[in-house]
């Protein structure tokens, strides 16, 4: 089929599609939208992409071509114009659409958008022109007025087209104006490593940086080098606080100079950073860190049935009364528990904030039961609210407590917020592997926690560290908040082998175990495969039982024993025959699903939940397990592709859905925190030593219920296991700011 070639046509996007694809209305020189036969669709450059939003304009040129697609017996045509060239009309159709959206009462998004085809809009608006603003549809002298008296100033005006030369993201240049407002120019100019601030790289903003005249060896650029080098320092460490040696070698090294004046005092002295007594940290790290100090040492010391009426029963709490309360729940159960149990459970009832750690198989579970048994006795007005970071270990947690628990994730999206419910105003926060809980995840948490908040952290020390920079829950330990610590071994017997080599691990030893026979069921409960080849793996995970009570895990995505690789071989050793889910691409019909690893996905796979969804039809969670049931050949009348199981309930799987989808017959270790299988293939490939150690080792030897296959080279394992925690080389401030903060408690008291 011959191109045509369009010459600066101008459009407003109607909708966004993946790819870069938008669908399209093209404007006439009054503003009006020209009728078309077909719909238009534009394929955006990439390097517009992220500014090409609902309700923006702009002048596109490139080749015109037919697409069509077909969606069981309909067939869709339309007009695809590949632009070579794109660009904008306006300053940002959907940045003011969304100012006058958020300013004028009684202006939606809908009128909002008419207004902006308007010319003269600024003329009209700027001279009072109410009979030619009574020309939009939809306009009432009553939102006339209002958006005369609201219009944005000049120097605003002007704002906007600036930020939008810098081709920064409407969503962006909005967040900017509301922070500046007209002085947005002036303070950027002043300083342009603010834009750091809201996620501009380094080297774009030194680019702008350098336009504006200012020199390399600018104090101003020495200050935005610290901050750029401490915020990659944490998400590359985990640490939040950055050591005052490494951070002026790492800056020298970045500007191409060394400095006298140390880049973390200039940083300081521009808004940029905080020092602490280990180093300098971010100043929005800084602040995340003592809001949660201050809470957990506000918490700590909160008078008993202060903060809430419901809290009056703490008046009545002593050490004789959880004993007694402790007593009585005990003789409902078929054991007794231990004295390091018993003190665990009263220490945890008796402090309104406490901590308790223990290895695989020590009770944590046996415990969390007795003390929510013992609130309930002791207790009135006190309402429940068990969480984890991951989803998977939420549903866990529901199973093994009899107590609905739910995702950090969902607690926060489900009160926080306008519109929103708050919580009630005395809760107990039990948060289950809490190891797992990086700093933001818990930041966001307290902002919708009421005075009169109870809370508890389980979790295990021996553990990998969050993913995410900060470290809460390994904090606490020496912060002066009640901590307990179990050691004995409930869960499997002594001479478990699992637990034997988990248990070694934990303390940094390698106990290694026995050598796997020919067989999986003539094999030890633990027993080591040296880098076996593929197919005898293979076997042993078809012997396992495969997807149905097995799992296999690695620590890296790339390489051989990669996830992505070993996902790809499981699911051809299951069948590549199967069905694969496809879905309607604008450009390309009805084509298979490709996920972001490069996977197809078919019927019958194992999937992992790679983010949160929620909305009316989807509650999933990131860290979520699956398994895709049915696929369908034609979409949906559902708008689905095919139909997911996810935690024993059957889903639509929708677009939405499926952008959150992996295979999962392997995942990496730190996904599996938190959930168990029966069988555990623990990868440790010799290509990625770096980053094995004791606390990665121990999470994978920890997952298994009956049995743990570890896959690998045995120096590899030793040496990892020796290179101990590392959870303890990050350089955090929250153990000292709640010491502070509960200083500064106790004063008031």
């Amino acid at each position: 089929m011959n191109q045509v070639a369009h010459l600066f046509t101008i459009v407003q996007i109607d909708s966004v599609r993946r790819f870069g694809y938008a669908l399209v209305s093209v404007l006439k020189r009054d503003g009006s939208r020209a009728k078309r036969a077909a719909p238009l669709v534009v394929r955006f450059p990439e390097e517009v992409r992220e500014l090409a939003v609902k309700g923006s304009v702009w002048r596109v040129a490139g080749d015109e071509r037919v697409a069509s697609f077909t969606i069981g017996t309909y067939t869709r045509y339309e007009t695809v114009i590949d632009a070579k060239v794109a660009e904008f009309v306006r300053p940002s159709g959907l940045l003011l659409a969304r100012w006058i959206n958020a300013n004028v009462q009684g202006i939606g998004p809908v009128i909002a958008n008419r207004l902006l085809r308007q010319r003269k809009l600024e003329k009209w608006v700027t001279e009072g022109d109410v009979k030619s603003l009574l020309t939009v549809a939809g306009m009432t002298e009553e939102r006339v007025d209002r958006l005369i008296e609201c219009w944005p100033q000049p120097g605003l005006f002007e704002t906007i087209e600036w930020l939008q030369k810098l081709n920064l993201p409407a969503g962006l240049a909005e967040k900017l104006i509301r922070i500046f407002g007209e002085k947005t120019i002036q303070t950027l100019e002043d300083n342009p490593f603010l834009l750091l601030s809201v996620g501009i790289g380094f080297e774009r903003v030194m680019k702008l940086a350098e336009h504006l005249g200012i020199l390399r060896n600018d104090e101003r650029v020495l200050g935005g080098a610290a901050v750029h080098v401490g915020v990659s320092y944490s998400n590359r460490t985990g640490s939040t606080v950055i050591e005052p040696d490494r951070l002026k070698t790492e800056v020298e090294k970045l500007v191409g100079f060394t400095t006298k004046i140390h880049p973390g005092d200039l940083a300081i002295q521009q808004g940029f950073m905080a020092k602490t007594p280990d180093g300098y940290q971010v100043w929005g790290t800084g602040l995340m860190e003592a809001s949660v100090a201050k809470f957990i040492a506000d918490a700590l010391h909160r008078g008993p049935g202060q903060g809430s009426f419901q809290a009056a029963w703490e008046r009545t709490v002593t050490l004789e009364a959880a004993s007694k309360a402790l007593c009585e729940y005990e003789g409902t159960l078929p054991f007794k528990l231990t004295e390091e149990q018993k003190r665990a459970v009263i220490g945890a009832v008796c402090a309104p904030v406490a901590g308790i750690s223990g290895g695989a198989g020590t009770g944590k579970t046996t415990i969390l039961r007795a003390i929510i048994g013992v609130y309930k006795r002791l207790s009135s007005g006190l309402a429940y609210y068990p969480i984890a970071l991951s989803g998977r270990a939420a549903q866990r947690m529901t199973k093994s407590i009899k107590t609905p628990a739910q995702t950090i994730a969902k607690l926060t999206y489900d009160h926080l917020g306008p519109g929103r419910p708050d919580l009630p105003n005395h809760v107990l926060i039990i948060i289950d592997e809490a190891s797992m809980v990086d700093l933001l995840s818990f930041y966001r948490l307290i902002g919708l926690l009421p005075v009169a908040t109870r809370i508890l952290f389980v979790g295990d020390t021996g553990q990998l560290p969050p993913v995410g920079p900060g470290l809460i829950f390994h904090s606490l330990v020496s912060s002066g908040v009640p901590f307990f610590e179990l050691s004995q071994v409930k869960r499997q017997s002594e001479d478990s082998g699992i637990h034997a080599f988990a248990s070694a691990a934990r303390e940094f030893r390698c106990k290694m175990p026995a050598t796997a026979k020919p067989t999986l069921a003539a094999s030890a409960d633990c027993c080591f495969m040296n880098t076996p080849p593929l197919a005898q793996l293979t076997e042993f995970w078809k012997q396992a039982g495969g997807i149905s009570s097995s799992i296999i895990l690695t620590p890296v995505r790339k390489g051989a024993w990669g996830v992505d690789v070993l996902n790809q071989h499981f699911q051809t050793v299951s069948g590549n025959g199967r069905l694969a889910v496809h879905y309607a691409d604008a450009e390309r019909g009805w084509i298979p699903w490709i996920t972001a690893s490069q996977n197809k996905l078919r019927v019958g796979d194992p999937v992992l939940v790679t983010r949160n969804l929620y909305d009316e039809r989807t509650d999933v969670r990131n860290g979520d397990l699956g398994v895709i049931t049915k696929v369908y050949d034609a979409l949906g009348s559902d708008d689905s592709l095919g139909v997911v199981l996810v935690n024993d309930v059957e889903l639509p799987l929708t677009f939405e859905l499926l952008c959150c989808l992996e295979l999962g017959y392997a995942i990496t270790i730190h996904k599996a925190q938190g959930s168990q299988w029966p069988t555990v293939f623990a990868v440790v490939p010799e290509y990625a030593d770096q980053m094995l150690d004791a606390t990665l080792i121990y999470t994978a030897a920890t997952r298994p219920t009956e049995r743990l296959i570890l896959v690998g080279n045995p120096v590899t394992l030793a040496k990892g296991i020796r290179r101990g925690n590392s959870a303890t080389k990050r350089l955090v401030g929250v153990e000292h700011r709640i010491r502070y903060a509960t200083q500064l408690a106790q004063r008031s008291i």
